[in-house]
């Protein structure tokens, strides 16, 4: 299995129209060196892309903070670029705590003797693992150098939700995608949201030419990757154990709205607060061959969280034609962001 399919694991370039083709190094080679080698430097190479597709989740929930009107409802389609930071193309193996097994680490690309994160450059680097029976050399995988081609680093996903108003100033939002199968993994997302004119309860301020309202939403995005692919290579220890990765991205976002609209324009901003908790694991058994007569078998190998909490400010625009919508955010947080979307509103 390549590296672009081990991408598909974690669902991290979903959406996209990109294919990336890299060489025979794969993901899961890390775990030749042990589990908790392994899962030290899968964490440290995917982190990057994780943090960023979390916080593409937050993305795309409002373009006005005036809620609809009862029984108003829009449907707007949206993507968000979450922009991950240069600094983010290498880690420092050195630094993640790893064992004394792992006697060395070289980037033959580079005299940087950093190792390329999953949106890196394609440096070679290999690192020299003490088997007990021997020192044995173990390829990493290569970067995408995604950054070479576009100049930035984006992840993103595209958003369909429908916004229904209720009463006394308040809107329920929902994103959602049934279960769907794309090769062999499974997706499903689903997402809800509350925004409530908070305008109203402040005495003074009712009759201003502005709107102000909060919001508080969270999506959930699950998948599970079926990895048989592999086990030509890495053969499952019994013939049973289905080899699979499962993870489930969850984002939260609270914030205060305020817009103003003018004409056809409506200029929007916002303060507020992300949170971010995503779950992965790799089940089964494999099977790894480096060296006789070093054999080892690992089973359900990795298992991670990936946390991270931002506070967040965004400014945007929005342009009404009739009843059609085009609008852009900016979001300043810990990856910055651009959503744009369009759609058709009513009441």
């Amino acid at each position: 299995m390549k590296v672009v399919r081990l991408i598909l694991l974690f669902s991290l370039m979903a959406g996209s129209s990109v294919v990336y083709s890299q060489g025979e190094d794969d993901l899961i080679r890390f775990f030749q060196m042990g589990a908790e080698d392994g899962s030290k430097l899968v964490t440290a190479y995917v982190g990057p892309v994780v943090e960023g597709f979390s916080y593409a989740l937050n993305g795309g929930w409002f373009h006005t903070a005036k809620p609809h009107k009862l029984g108003g409802f829009d449907i707007n389609i949206s993507v968000t670029p979450v922009f991950i930071p240069k600094s983010r193309d290498y880690f420092d193996p050195n630094t993640l705590g790893l064992s004394s097994n792992v006697v060395a680490f070289r980037n033959e690309s580079s005299n940087n003797n950093l190792a390329p994160s999953i949106i890196g450059p394609g440096d070679e680097t290999e690192y020299d693992y003490n088997t007990g029976n021997g020192i044995v050399t173990i390829s990493g995988p290569k970067g995408l150098g995604i950054r070479k081609s576009l100049k930035v680093a984006p992840v993103g996903l595209p958003m369909v939700q429908v916004g229904v108003g209720l009463i006394k100033g308040t809107d329920i939002m929902v994103r959602y995608a049934p279960k769907t199968n794309i090769s062999s993994t499974d997706l499903q997302l689903f997402g809800l949201a509350v925004r409530h004119d908070v305008k109203q309860h402040i005495p003074g301020i009712k009759m201003l030419p502005f709107d102000l309202s909060v919001l508080a939403g969270y999506t959930s995005f699950k998948g599970v990757t079926d990895m048989s692919g592999i086990a030509s290579e890495f053969p499952p220890a019994t013939s049973d154990s289905r080899q699979e990765t499962v993870y489930k991205f969850n984002a939260f976002l609270l914030e205060a709205l305020i817009s103003k609209k003018l004409a056809f324009l409506t200029f929007f901003g916002g303060v507020g607060y992300n949170g971010i908790n995503t779950k992965a694991n790799i089940n089964g058994s494999y099977t790894f061959f480096i060296g006789q007569p070093y054999e080892f078998e690992l089973n359900n190998p990795y298992s991670a969280k990936f946390k991270n909490n931002s506070m967040r400010l965004d400014v945007g625009m929005r342009i009404n034609l009739m009843a059609f919508y085009l609008y852009g955010n900016y979001s300043i947080q810990e990856f910055q962001a651009f959503t744009f979307g369009l759609g058709f509103t009513f009441r």
